[in-house]
């Protein structure tokens, strides 16, 4: 089977392995929509990341200014150390099938990969809780 070496568009394509074979256009809708998904959940896994990462430093504080040792910090920082690497891994996986997607060179599946990712990292990025300060220009002060 020749596999074309420029983006196409078409409803044929194989996603990764035989098995994922895409012969009519409904096929193609969802695993568009499926492979968008993957792309939304790698942002979720580097916001997951970011959170874990900012509670270990939390729990660090914490420890430091109460006193109060639950677990030693050195089993507690080796547990955030093992889940942020078992995500790490997770994430080098997904991204490394994400590329393999777009080279299949089925312009479908590229927007797919990109639309995913960015609609992820709208939805899951957000820092909605965030407080803003803002200064106030001082009008009135004397040269």
């Amino acid at each position: 089977m020749d596999m074309p070496m420029s983006f196409h568009f078409s409803s044929h394509a194989t996603i990764l392995f035989d098995g994922w074979s895409v012969k009519d256009a409904l096929g193609m809708v969802f695993s568009v929509i499926g492979i968008a998904c993957i792309g939304a959940l790698m942002e979720g896994l580097k916001r997951v990341a970011w959170w874990l990462g900012k509670r270990r430093q939390e729990d660090l504080v914490s420890v430091r200014s109460s006193g109060k040792r639950q677990t030693s910090p050195y089993r507690q920082g080796l547990l955030y150390h093992v889940v942020l690497s078992l995500l790490h891994l997770l994430q080098v996986v997904l991204g490394y099938c994400l590329m393999l997607v777009v080279m299949t060179y089925n312009a479908w599946l590229a927007i797919a990969v990109c639309l995913g990712g960015g609609v992820g990292y709208f939805l899951l990025s957000a820092d909605l809780g965030a407080r803003v300060e803002t200064v106030e220009p001082q009008s009135n002060r004397p040269l």
